[in-house]
């Protein structure tokens, strides 16, 4: 079973110490909403759409209250949920699953013709992990940060009137930022499993 060091900067994985930014997650096992056949076409809408959307705030503002694209987003973010704790339980083991977790959807740029994924967070009973998303069809790859959750801290940020609303990780002087989704953006769990992990671990220090 994977376990981080205390300082997150090292991660064992059975056999070795394994630098925590050169981690490299394998494939991860067909998610259930990938078995259903639903992520299909969500995928294919997110693939087609990506190639304007992401370069034009205000296109993708006004198409998210579209319902096929809203609905395309939903699903889309449950299958990186569901990659999300399969990511978690290969780095933690099945006795500390994630308790909550969130993506960023929007936040995409291309390289090389291809559209590359940005952030997304899981927070479990004695960690907060953040991934780097590898494409647009592919999954959590790398690691980012692996901190404890005393250690780590996040904010809820937006604009005027709610508009552009992200959650903000800081650990030292480091800072991610998932940013949201009107209508498919779900904070409020991450902030209280964070809230609730660093309150526990706090009160069993010595």
């Amino acid at each position: 079973m994977g376990q981080f060091s205390d300082d997150g900067l090292w991660w064992w994985d059975g056999t070795t110490w394994i630098a925590t930014a050169q981690i490299v997650l394998p494939q991860l096992p067909v998610t259930e909403f990938e078995q259903s056949g639903k992520i299909k076409g969500a995928r294919s809408f997110m693939r087609r759409s990506s190639l304007f959307v992401f370069g034009n705030t205000s296109i993708s503002l006004g198409l998210i209250f579209l319902f096929p694209w809203l609905a395309a987003l939903r699903d889309y973010r449950s299958w990186k949920l569901e990659q999300l704790a399969l990511a978690t339980a290969h780095l933690l083991g099945p006795y500390e699953a994630m308790l909550a977790g969130e993506t960023s959807l929007l936040d995409s740029h291309i390289t090389r013709g291809s559209v590359t994924r940005d952030l997304a967070v899981a927070v479990t009973a004695a960690h907060i992990l953040v991934f780097v998303i590898d494409s647009l069809d592919g999954q959590p790859r790398r690691v980012a940060l692996a901190g404890r959750p005393t250690d780590v801290k996040i904010e809820l940020r937006s604009l005027v009137f709610g508009s552009y609303p992200a959650l903000w990780i800081s650990c030292g002087n480091v800072q991610w930022r998932i940013r949201g989704t009107p209508g498919v953006f779900r904070p409020e769990p991450v902030l209280e499993a964070w809230r609730q992990a660093a309150t526990r671990m706090a009160s069993n220090k010595p």
